[in-house]
Order: structure tokens, then C-alpha cells, then sequence
């Protein structure tokens, strides 16, 4: 039937062959994990050192008795000499009773309907009658003459 053999010819496979897909991959992916393991390896190195600094600088501290930033009584005690200074600063204008009133019963609005703040439309629209009151006497007060 044919001069052609009937077996198909041997391919012999030796390693002086370009690598196949599946071996570049494996192989860059063993790069891939060396080079992530190494920069792991780095960044524990650098978080392990930070700590480290960061506790001795909290022992130094300790030991000169530095209490900054320790403990809510000193928060709470610098708040209240914010207050304090506050409360001694003077004010531009003492502010009318009216609008202090009507401030007063916006706060008390606000708290007593917390969960529903917009029930409080009435007494915001009191207060901001009062501001606007005030706002046109200063400006009369400062420009002269009628506001509009």
C-alpha cells in the first residue's frame, strides 16, 4: 500500500529545548513567591524595630514621670481648664436675653425630641427671628443709618 512507514516518527525530548509554558510559569511563579517572602521578611523586620523604639520611648517617658495623654481624668481635667479659660476670656457683646431664651429653648427642644430633631422647626425658626433681629442692629450699629 505505501512506501510510507506505517509508525509515526520518534521525537525524542531533551533539555536543550525552550521551556514550555507551564514550566515559565511555575518558574516565575516561584520568583513571584521568593521576592514576596523577602519583602514580608523586611517589612516584620521594620514593624518588630518600630515597636521596639516605640516601647523604649514609652518607658523613658514612664520613668520621667510624663503622663500626657494618659488616662480619662486628664483629658477630662484639660477640658475643664479649657473652660475655665473660656469663661474668663470677655465676650464682644453680651448677648440679649431674648436670644438667649430662644437659644435656650432650641436646646431644650433638640434634647427632649432626640430621636426626631425636625419636631423642633418651631423654636429654630424663634431663634433665627432673634439672630436676624440682632444681626440688623449691629449692622446699624456699625454701617449706620437704616437696614432694609
Amino acid at each position: 500500500m505505501g512506501s510510507g512507514n506505517s509508525k509515526p516518527a520518534e521525537h525524542v525530548f531533551d533539555g536543550s529545548e525552550t521551556p514550555t509554558n507551564s514550566t515559565r510559569e511555575k518558574s516565575l511563579e516561584i520568583q513571584i513567591q521568593s521576592r514576596v517572602e523577602n519583602e514580608l521578611q523586611r517589612l516584620q523586620s521594620r514593624e518588630s524595630q518600630i515597636l521596639v523604639d516605640l516601647e523604649s520611648k514609652l518607658s523613658e517617658s514612664d520613668k520621667n514621670g510624663d503622663t500626657k495623654g494618659s488616662g480619662r481624668e486628664q483629658v477630662q481635667a484639660e477640658i475643664d481648664a479649657l473652660k475655665k479659660r473660656l469663661e474668663h476670656m470677655p465676650r464682644m457683646v453680651k448677648i440679649d436675653d431674648e436670644v438667649e431664651r430662644a437659644r435656650g429653648e432650641v436646646v431644650k427642644c433638640l434634647r427632649w425630641n432626640d430621636r426626631t430633631p425636625l419636631d423642633c422647626y418651631k423654636e429654630v425658626e424663634a431663634f433665627k427671628n432673634q439672630t436676624r433681629r440682632l444681626e440688623k442692629a449691629f449692622v446699624v450699629r456699625t454701617v449706620g443709618g437704616d437696614c432694609p
